[in-house]
């Protein structure tokens, strides 16, 4: 790549341009602007100035504060920078910018840690045999695939921001070449990253409530299956041993009608063999009771029946009785599915149809996100940073990640050499006073340690932030 020239001409003359207006975007030499030291205020346009009278609406202006301040001479603005100044910190700027891009990429990661909690609560009431609401399973399947392709946008989304970033900043050479005719592109470059973050500010907001209101319909399934589940721990000891009898489902709160009586309320234990009826007993202790055991077997016809204005109803009928079920919508819904397992798939739907073993390991591709970051990231930083005058710092922090290393390993070693010492101290008949006297010099040096770490994280911390790392 060609070097451009050092020193680059004024807009007005052929003199060398030391100054940059970012208002008109033209380069001044020190014979175009005015230095003043008195800074104007007008209340009327709310803008800043170094005359007594706005230059911009010519309402007369107040005295705001003393300070040097240069002024364009063509556009009469304050906003003019030293112009080689302006340029070594535009590299900084531009990483800034991009790496304030990446930490709102990363707020995704969020969504991810929700979806694995979604999974792992539905796979530990899996373990339990609770096989209804198999829609649980659907819809975070959906759920899993939208977030994947979500993931996969932003994937794209950063990849191609940063070929755009990329690309402009190969015109000016990555900014190595002190030239005041590169600020105009560099700043080009801002401006992209700023309409970039405010495009996918706009686009996680939509996707975020998007997806978290998919979260609401999963997660109020999944409390109901929690709330089988806590219920199935209680009536545990309530059923008969059996190896061939398994656990399907509980479906709290069911109001039940045998023949002509009266509605009661029952909580209804469904496995693969009975139907199992219990009461709630007790106002304070509340426990309960087995009332009653039904054989599938004995069921001969099953009908549901759905309403619009009131609530679904069950029937079913034995040779010698009839049942009728009235509950929750979700409840009553589930006693065609568990027929239909019974029916068709009991054996196969307890042991192998579950989806939530696979769900439990699949990648959502975050790391796939998160190493694009970081590889771009790296990127910039190599050719946008990798400036002579930055190595030295470059190199200083790298030192105190390998400090810390290795600081933070001599401290394991003292806690661990500390713990066996105080193991053997317990069950040592003999003297301890040896063994007291290595403790305190060990502890006097795990303090120390702690605090050569505590200083090393705090200056890389401060280091950080400046650098926006």
């Amino acid at each position: 790549m060609l070097c451009l020239p050092a020193i680059s001409s004024c807009s007005f003359c052929n003199g060398p341009a030391q100054y940059y207006c970012k208002a008109c975007k033209r380069r001044l030499c020190s014979e175009h602007i005015r230095i003043s030291n008195t800074i104007y205020h007008c209340s009327n346009c709310d803008s800043e100035g170094s005359d007594s009278k706005c230059l911009t609406c010519g309402f007369s202006t107040t005295l705001l504060r003393h300070e040097p301040t240069h002024t364009c001479e063509w556009c009469k603005s304050t906003d003019v920078e030293d112009g080689l100044l302006y340029h070594q910190q535009l590299p900084h700027l531009i990483f800034s910018s991009f790496n304030e891009l990446n930490k709102k990429l990363s707020e995704v990661w969020d969504l991810t840690q929700q979806y694995l909690q979604v999974v792992k609560s539905v796979y530990e009431m899996r373990k339990a045999r609770i096989m209804l609401f198999g829609s649980v399973e659907d819809e975070i399947t959906l759920l899993r695939g939208k977030i994947s392709t979500f993931i996969d946008q932003l994937v794209k989304f950063e990849n191609d921001t940063f070929s755009m970033v990329d690309d402009k900043l190969k015109v000016v050479g990555y900014m190595r070449f002190t030239n005041l005719d590169n600020i105009e592109k560099a700043e080009e470059i801002l401006s992209l990253l700023q309409s970039r973050l405010e495009l996918l500010d706009t686009t996680l907001g939509g996707k975020f409530t998007d997806i978290e209101n998919d979260f609401g319909v999963v997660n109020k399934k999944v409390d109901f299956l929690g709330f089988q589940h806590r219920l199935l721990n209680r009536i545990n000891d309530l059923l008969p041993e059996d190896k061939e009898e398994h656990l399907i489902s509980i479906i709290p709160r069911i109001w039940l009608k045998k023949n002509s009586r009266f509605y009661k309320k029952y909580l209804l234990v469904l496995t693969n063999r009975n139907i199992y009826f219990l009461r709630e007993k007790g106002l304070f202790d509340v426990k309960l009771k087995s009332k009653e055991t039904l054989s599938l077997s004995y069921i001969t016809n099953k009908k549901l029946v759905s309403r619009l204005l009131s609530r679904n109803m069950f029937h079913f009928k034995t040779r010698l009785d009839s049942y009728t079920l009235l509950g929750r919508k979700e409840s009553i819904d589930q006693f065609m599915i568990y027929f239909h397992i019974i029916d068709n798939y009991i054996d196969y739907s307890i042991h192998k149809s579950s989806i939530i073993e696979d769900l439990k390991y699949y990648s959502l591709t975050i790391n796939e996100l998160k190493t694009n970051i970081q590889r771009n990231v790296s990127h910039l930083r190599a050719y946008l940073l990798n400036k002579r005058e930055l190595k030295r710092e470059l190199y200083w922090r790298e030192g105190q990640d390998a400090r810390f290393k290795k600081l933070f390993e001599q401290l394991l070693a003292v806690e661990r050499k500390i713990h066996k010492l105080s193991e053997s101290r317990k069950y040592d008949t003999r003297g301890t006073r040896g063994i007291d006297g290595l403790l305190n010099k060990l502890t006097r040096e795990h303090t120390r340690l702690k605090q050569q770490l505590g200083d090393i994280r705090r200056r890389s911390d401060e280091f950080d932030e400046m650098w926006e790392f």
